[in-house]
């Protein structure tokens, strides 16, 4: 149960992660300030919105019923994983330069990303993976990693991925997996 749960969560976070507007934004800033001051703010952001996540996944899971649950669930899953499918023509917003330099990179990955990921996808289904499975600090430290393997990701190699890979499909594979993992939740697989 709890290397399932770790491994949902970042299996889930991994993919649903990848090519999202909070990977192309850590691109942006580090072609700009240099990976390893972004990573690191952005990593710092990851870990404190995780926390907060899986300890509102806690309190769910302590006072709401299981079987409801594991419905709201399953629909939160569904309807993020329609949503990738609904087409875009929205670029990752920059942060002003002027602005950005004076709080420095480190602070300005931080703020940028802890604005851009508060209420996020991957952020309401770690609440949902963490009140199904009641096993929070997995859950926390599997969507943390993949949170930092994918900004490690967007901060070193995005550019070159993104020549390669068009968004859209990228996109469509993480509506499809949250797709898949709603159908499993609701059907109590997972």
């Amino acid at each position: 149960m709890i290397w399932k749960a770790f491994g949902s969560a970042f299996g889930l976070t991994f993919i649903a992660e990848l090519g999202d507007k909070t990977q192309i934004a850590i691109l942006a800033l580090s072609a700009r300030y240099g990976w390893l001051p972004v990573f690191l703010g952005a990593s710092a952001a990851f870990v404190v919105l995780n926390a907060l996540a899986v300890t509102v996944g806690a309190v769910v899971a302590r006072f709401v019923p299981e079987e409801v649950i594991r419905y709201v669930s399953a629909a939160v899953f569904i309807v993020f994983g329609l949503l990738a499918f609904k087409p875009e023509n929205e670029e990752a917003e920059e942060p002003d330069e002027k602005e950005a330099g004076a709080r420095g990179p480190f602070l300005t990955s931080l703020a940028v990303v802890a604005l851009m990921e508060l209420g996020d996808k991957t952020q309401l289904s770690l609440v949902a993976l963490t009140s199904k499975y009641n096993a929070p600090f997995f859950i926390f430290l599997g969507g943390t990693l993949a949170l930092l393997a994918t900004s490690l990701i967007g901060a070193l190699l995005g550019k070159w991925l993104s020549r390669l890979i068009p968004f859209k499909y990228i996109k469509w594979l993480s509506g499809a997996v949250f797709i898949i993992f709603g159908v499993l939740i609701g059907l109590d697989v997972l």
